[in-house]
């Protein structure tokens, strides 16, 4: 009997192709990426290539990660500099300087990638010829089994990574964001993967389930993993522990934008008066009225993380 191959890179990277040729055809192609969402199916295109170089060494394979990784990137600067005019704008108390200096960071990294997609046509070649060319079919059991045990070891990874800061954090974003960062691409390789992880119903009652698993996490869609039948195997999650992971990765984002939009503002404020780096963290603490400091946001993710990590070691229920 045949076995069912499954091929989950291919339904990203058609998502991504369809997306550029219609931002081709647009008066403003980047404006259009982002509204578009295409940061989605990149994410999801960039962790199978990310997760797949642990195991098959091509410089091909390197070079489409590489190039979907950029593509990321450059999206995530200008949702970034959008989200941070979009919330700046609201308080009365930044300057229109301040707006100023932002609105022009936006415009040069939007046309910035503008004419890196003009240069390379949009790389719909190079993305038609990923699709084409790889095509690892991930219904194989040995291949699973790598998948699986690089899942475990990227959780390992995470735990000994928060290990070096046993006292706390003191950087936002080589830390914390950092931190959020390794946890949240187990949770995208779950979708990523188009049915092939699971989540598997915990019997066992745990302590930490009151904290870590919510209502908001429960109904969230992106919590809720499709099954795809005729598959030889599956990679199962615990179910509670993956809530556990998403409420995690949640929180974390929350402090991280907090911290990093004090960063952000307490810059403008930098570029614009010549400030020093304290007195501006100070100004922009006042402008944004909030009852929160980067210390005590360090402070928040690291109490969160030892929770995670140290106490209650939830990771190693997951996988």
């Amino acid at each position: 009997m045949a076995i069912n191959q499954h091929f989950p890179f291919q339904l990203h990277c058609k998502q991504i192709i369809a997306a550029l040729k219609k931002a081709k055809a647009s008066d403003d192609p980047v404006l259009f990426l982002h509204k578009s969402k295409v940061r989605t199916p990149l994410f999801m295109a960039e962790s199978i290539l990310r997760i797949s170089r642990t195991f098959i060494h091509d410089k091909e394979v390197e070079e489409w990660y590489s190039l979907i990784k950029k593509l990321e990137d450059y999206l995530g600067e200008i949702d970034n500099y959008i989200t941070l005019l979009a919330d700046f704008s609201k308080l009365k108390a930044v300057k229109s300087i301040q707006l100023e200096y932002i609105s022009k960071k936006l415009d040069k990294s939007i046309d910035k990638l503008n004419k890196k997609l003009s240069k390379h046509d949009f790389y719909i070649k190079d993305l038609e010829e990923m699709n084409k060319d790889f095509k690892i079919n991930f219904n194989d059991k040995r291949i699973i089994a790598k998948l699986h045990e690089e899942i475990k070891t990227e959780l390992k990874e995470a735990a000994d990574f928060f290990a070096r800061f046993p006292t706390g954090f003191d950087d936002m974003e080589l830390q914390v964001h950092e931190l959020r960062r390794k946890l949240r691409w187990v949770s995208i390789y779950a979708a990523a993967f188009d049915g092939l992880i699971v989540l598997k119903e915990a019997k066992e009652k745990y302590k930490w389930e009151k904290k870590f698993i919510t209502p908001a996490i429960v109904k969230n869609p992106f919590n809720k993993l499709p099954l795809k039948k005729g598959l030889t195997h599956h990679i199962a999650f615990n179910k509670k522990a993956f809530y556990a992971l998403s409420f995690v990765i949640a929180d974390l984002g929350k402090i991280k934008d907090k911290g990093l939009g004090i960063y952000s503002l307490g810059k403008s404020i930098r570029k614009t008066t010549g400030e020093k780096e304290h007195e501006a963290e100070k100004l922009a603490l006042k402008q944004l009225n909030v009852n929160y400091t980067t210390n005590t946001l360090l402070k928040e993710a690291h109490v969160l993380m030892t929770s995670y990590f140290g106490t209650f070691k939830i990771y190693e229920n997951l996988a």
